[in-house]
């Protein structure tokens, strides 16, 4: 089970970076100190089922995007290099924002 928190926490922390977010900005917004947002990053900390809905509001992306995949598969992001993956992740974040806003 700490695996599916760690690929969780890696999840909010990419779409958080997607967005040029800060860990304080980000718990703020949740209701969460930088240190539980940390936590959470790097999988130490749990989260209820209710906060998957307030970090995916947040960050601006679905909640299952935040899910990791059944069974400890990866996504498509996962299998692209770091520097790919951030890049993709942001035009992905900037499109569901440009796609709300129309």
């Amino acid at each position: 089970m700490d695996g599916f928190y760690e690929r969780f926490g890696e999840r909010v922390r990419k779409a958080r970076a997607a967005l040029g977010m800060n860990q304080q900005e980000l718990g703020s917004a949740v209701g969460l100190n930088r240190t539980s947002i940390s936590n959470i990053e790097k999988g130490r900390q749990r989260v209820a089922l209710h906060m998957l809905f307030e970090f995916a509001d947040v960050l601006q992306v679905e909640p299952e995007s935040l899910l990791p995949a059944p069974g400890g598969r990866s996504d498509v992001l996962d299998e692209l290099p770091e520097d790919a993956r951030d890049w993709a992740q942001s035009v992905l974040a900037k499109v569901r924002r440009e796609a709300g806003h129309g």
